[in-house]
């Protein structure tokens, strides 16, 4: 129902704490301490903090003083 209604031109809001929901988005906002912190489409938002997943981009932007490990490299290897 939600990809028919946006098909349609309607923006339709979805709220989620599961992000690979959040992958099927056109564009996603990430809140931190109720604020907006990032706000782009999923593929930009991994690009930009060279992460493999939008989970891995929260992780990044919420727990930013925790070690993580690095983004696989495109391909594998």
């Amino acid at each position: 129902m939600i990809y028919e209604t946006a098909a349609r031109g309607i923006t339709v809001f979805v709220t989620t704490h599961y992000m690979d929901e959040a992958e099927y988005c056109d564009r996603i906002s990430i809140m931190n301490e109720g604020r907006i912190v990032a706000l782009d489409t999923p593929e930009n938002l991994k690009k930009q903090y060279n992460a493999s997943s939008v989970e891995e981009v929260f992780i990044k932007i919420a727990r930013p003083d925790q070690p993580h490990p690095p983004a696989p490299s495109p391909g594998g290897g």
